[in-house]
């Protein structure tokens, strides 16, 4: 009894953990490109990366005494090259299969959680700023429809802005993608195990075609 309770609670952690949601959060603004990373309610700035501290001058190594020559090594006689090209065809043909399943599901596992995109147009000249904006809608409803399309988006706001004193057209944008452990780690094993009997295959496929031309 008490094993089938220590199995239930491995199997509650282990569910909890797979509910997790890591990825990443990426923001453009006038101050340039920023990019994090995330790992449930913990982020880690990527970019810009902070400055290095400097490093204290190493201390000058004592030569090393010099080794003896070992004796070269027997050549083996080089792969003939349409041998290699139809061994790198045949684990590309049993292989490329399975790593287009696992970008799909991977691609059908992440969701945007928060999409911004903010153009604004600015000018001191109202003519000119009338033809940005409308510029801008069009620019904005060209991107936006797309990424709407492509992703399931949970949160996600799109606008253009009239701003007089602005120097011109401005573009702001952030973007919050994520997937769950357990998502990640399910279309990774699965792949793994289709990867590794794939290349089993080939393999074996590949050994019969030598000796056969052999």
């Amino acid at each position: 009894m008490r094993a089938l309770q220590i199995l239930a609670a491995v199997a509650l952690v282990l569910f909890l953990i797979g509910q997790v949601r890591v990825g990443g959060r990426a923001e453009f603004n006038g101050s340039g490109f920023f990019l994090w990373i995330r790992l449930g309610k913990l982020s880690i700035q990527i970019l810009p990366a902070k400055p290095k501290k400097e490093k204290e001058p190493k201390k000058p190594k004592k030569p090393r005494k010099k080794r003896e020559p070992k004796p070269p090594k027997e050549e083996k006689p080089p792969v003939p090259l349409p041998e290699k090209i139809g061994g790198a065809l045949e684990y590309a043909q049993a292989l490329l299969p399975v790593g287009l399943e696992a970008a799909k599901g991977m691609w059908r596992g992440l969701r945007v959680d928060l999409l911004r995109l903010e153009l604004t147009a600015g000018g001191t000249d109202p003519a000119d700023v009338a033809m940005l904006y409308g510029q801008a809608n069009a620019a904005l409803g060209a991107l936006w429809i797309p990424l709407t399309k492509a992703f399931h988006v949970k949160d996600g706001t799109a606008r253009v802005k009239l701003d007089f004193d602005a120097p011109g057209m401005t573009v702001y944008g952030t973007a919050a993608l994520s997937i769950k452990i357990g998502t990640a780690v399910w279309v990774g094993l699965r792949a793994g195990w289709k990867t590794l009997f794939g290349a089993l295959a080939a393999r074996k496929r590949l050994k019969l075609k030598r000796r056969k031309a052999a």
